[in-house]
């Protein structure tokens, strides 16, 4: 518990500490915490005593180093924008799938591995891991920073001209005023409360479940076992995310993870067993999409520069409102007898008005890019008539400017649907129809 509040105590003094810094000088500091913190706990058991829990001092370290460590991944994938929403997935998913280690950790030490050995071993896999990311990250210094000052390390503009990408010109005070910035901050605020509330209460979920089927203890051990194994696999999911992304844009991907939010819960009312088990696989994907989404919405609608202070805004948002989580749980456990159904219910219920808020974000985009189509639209249909005169005669010019005109607007149309992405077809390019006239009767 005290490591989860440092965790989120840490998130905005963390993304400062990466906007200002950059991530080579917080990747020796994060990897000094993280090699502090493993070294206290392969030492625990020798200088542990009841008026100083070395254990405890070691394991907060730890994850205010993990934190940082994270934050410095969200630069990485400005480096390299036509792979960025995939790195943005890597990071997040195996950052989430790292708590595969404790199991991992047990098994090797009911084999009989001793305690010390194991966390010596974990010691010099961080020390190396550290200090390679820091020579890496001093090798790239330069192509970080063209990747900080809005373009990519090959010379790629980030940018693409929407009001989302415009917003990354603009200090962080307009940026926490946007209408874009309270959609991510309520959506991470009720979405990552909603996973931690899932792992929270699956265990006692499906103990209660096991009871009603008559499982015996030994396969409700094994059954929790396999549901832990499960939910960290989540980056099985990487190629689905990268797919929604690419094909429904960010925000319609926020829509895709609340409606898997919402089937998950769903599925969580059902009293069976075998259920439960595809219910982890869901949840494991929506924990995939859900962190990578929000990362990869700040990335491309706020920009590298104030994305460590963005990301650490929604996190502590997320933090302050999970706070409930202790009530609701202690509420399932005695008002209602253990019984978790009204506690999914209220989750759902919350969850909806998310669906409407990001729709109202969506309709915004698509009417603050149409007129930046139809402009662009002009501007070609402009070119090719000033083509058309060069090249023919003026017996030609007509049916050379029409012929201009016709390829424009066609190029247009495909790109106003691909813009609004749900707009009536054939409509940008009947918007376009008047200016056709005004450009064609002239020369006519």
């Amino acid at each position: 518990t005290l490591a989860t509040t440092a965790v989120s105590l840490a998130a905005l003094p963390g993304g400062a500490f990466v906007d200002k810094c950059g991530p080579m000088v917080v990747s020796f500091v994060s990897g000094s915490l993280v090699t502090l913190g493993l070294v206290g706990i392969s030492l625990c058991k020798v200088y542990g005593t009841t008026h100083f829990d070395v254990f405890l001092v070691s394991f907060v370290t730890l994850a205010i180093g993990g934190s940082l460590t994270m934050f410095c991944g969200y630069a990485l994938p400005f480096l390299f924008p036509s792979k960025c929403t995939l790195l943005i997935e890597l990071t997040s998913c195996l950052f989430d799938a790292s708590c595969i280690i404790f199991p991992v950790f047990k098994m090797f030490y009911d084999s009989g591995v001793k305690f010390t050995v194991l966390w010596a071993f974990y010691v010099g896999v961080a020390v190396v891991s550290y200090v390679a990311l820091i020579i890496s990250w001093s090798l790239n210094r330069e192509e970080l920073a063209r990747s900080r000052s809005g373009n990519s390390a090959d010379g790629e503009e980030n940018s693409e001209g929407s009001e989302s990408s415009a917003l990354q010109d603009q200090p962080i005070s307009k940026q926490f005023r946007t209408f874009n910035f309270v959609t991510i901050l309520l959506f991470s605020s009720i979405q990552v409360v909603r996973s931690n509330i899932y792992l929270g209460v699956v265990d006692l979920v499906n103990a209660h479940i096991g009871e009603l089927a008559g499982m015996t203890s030994a396969s409700l051990s094994t059954m929790t076992t396999v549901v832990g194994l499960i939910i960290p696999q989540g980056w099985i999911a990487v190629p689905l995310i990268e797919l929604s992304i690419h094909r429904l844009g960010v925000c319609g991907t926020l829509q895709v993870t609340s409606a898997i939010g919402v089937l998950y819960n769903v599925l969580q009312l059902v009293p069976s067993m075998a259920v439960q088990v595809i219910n982890a696989v869901l949840f494991a994907s929506f924990r995939a999409f859900l962190f990578s989404i929000i990362t990869a919405y700040n990335a491309e609608t706020f920009g590298p520069k104030t994305l460590g202070r963005i990301m650490g805004v929604c996190f502590l948002a997320a933090a302050i409102v999970n706070l409930s989580q202790t009530y609701l749980v202690q509420m399932s456990l005695t008002t209602f007898n253990g019984n978790f159904t009204p506690l999914n219910i209220f989750t759902i219920l919350v969850s909806l008005p998310m669906f409407v808020i990001v729709g109202v974000l969506q309709l915004k985009e698509r009417k603050n890019r149409a007129p930046q189509v139809e402009e662009s639209a002009t501007v070609d249909i402009k070119r090719r008539i000033s083509r058309a005169y060069s090249h023919g005669a003026a017996p030609c010019t007509v049916a050379q400017i029409q012929e201009a005109v016709r390829a424009a607007q066609m190029e247009a149309a495909e790109a106003a649907l691909a813009a609004t992405a749900g707009a009536a077809p054939g409509a940008a390019l009947l918007s376009l129809q008047p200016r056709e006239q005004q450009l064609v009767a002239p020369s006519q």
